[in-house]
């Protein structure tokens, strides 16, 4: 696998919202580290079709391989292929207690 980037979805978010839009291109394999002090907290995975339309996307918890759409815990660890997707992005819905940091490695494993 060949790294490409970094990328920040979240930076310290207290609030609920969009966050940053990673934009696919030769990517089709991303890792979401979410942390921070939040004592609970919802991030919900989009992928961005076409249309304009934002649509649910399944991950895998590294931690112990369940898949799901969203992280309610900060401290995991997550793999999400968005080969079929034109954009990502990591939405906060809910926070409380301190904050929540969502960053990413992105790769494209097809070399």
């Amino acid at each position: 696998m060949t790294p490409i980037q970094n990328f920040l979805f979240q930076d310290a978010a207290t609030t609920t919202g969009n966050g940053a839009l990673l934009y696919v291109t030769k990517a089709d394999l991303v890792t979401l580290e979410i942390y921070g002090t939040a004592t609970s907290g919802t991030v919900i995975f989009e992928g961005l079709m076409p249309s304009g339309t934002y649509y649910p996307v399944r991950g895998l918890r590294l931690s112990d391989y369940s898949i799901a759409t969203q992280s309610v815990a900060v401290g995991e660890l997550w793999e999400i292929d968005v080969s079929n997707f034109v954009a990502l992005r990591a939405r906060i819905s809910a926070v409380s207690g301190g904050y929540i940091t969502v960053t990413s490695r992105v790769v494209n494993s097809n070399g």
